[in-house]
């Protein structure tokens, strides 16, 4: 009887896993296996043409005549192939998108998850240091909800006189 249950919560945890991926399956199909973002950097013709799945934040958009160019910082997935924080980040990738992409969706920040072929590697300097870039095309994009988060004018604890209105907490500050 225990290792029924073992194996129902192994199993409820892996398809928990699997239901929380925001690429198709398809794609993720064609997809290589996850590789080290170091070592696509490092060997970016061996990787030229596969598809690889990236997370990360937006730094740039910026839009040309027929493309659009998102900068990424890369950062490692957390579950769900939801990008990690920032500072995990182990450097940068450019996608290339054909057609047009609002900047003011794809703002600087906002994390982003993408599926792509790789077409080789760039260099831009940044402060005097020459940073490298991986290219990608992209196939899939998913950009991650903003969550908007609210300070409160009042604590999380009940208040012990509310059923007080007044002068305690005036409307709309109290808990009715």
């Amino acid at each position: 009887m225990l290792k029924l249950r073992i194996l129902i919560l192994c199993l409820s945890t892996l398809m928990l896993q699997v239901s929380c991926a925001v690429i198709s399956d398809q794609v993720r199909r064609e997809a290589e296996p996850p590789v080290p973002f170091k070592t696509l950097l490092a060997e970016d013709d061996r990787y030229k043409g596969r598809i690889v799945i990236l997370a990360g934040y937006v730094l740039e958009t910026r839009n040309l005549e027929s493309e659009t160019i998102i900068k990424v910082l890369q950062v490692p997935f957390r579950s769900g192939e939801e990008p990690d924080l920032k500072d995990r980040s182990q450097g940068r990738f450019k996608i290339y998108h054909t057609g047009f992409l609002d900047p003011e969706v794809y703002a600087k920040d906002r994390a982003i998850t993408v599926a792509g072929e790789v077409s080789g590697s760039d260099y831009e300097e940044i402060g005097g240091d020459r940073i490298q870039y991986l290219k990608l095309i992209d196939r899939e994009i998913f950009l991650w909800p903003e969550y908007e988060t609210r300070l409160r004018p009042y604590p999380l604890w009940p208040y012990p006189y509310y059923w007080h209105r007044y002068p305690y907490y005036p409307y709309p500050y109290g808990y009715w």
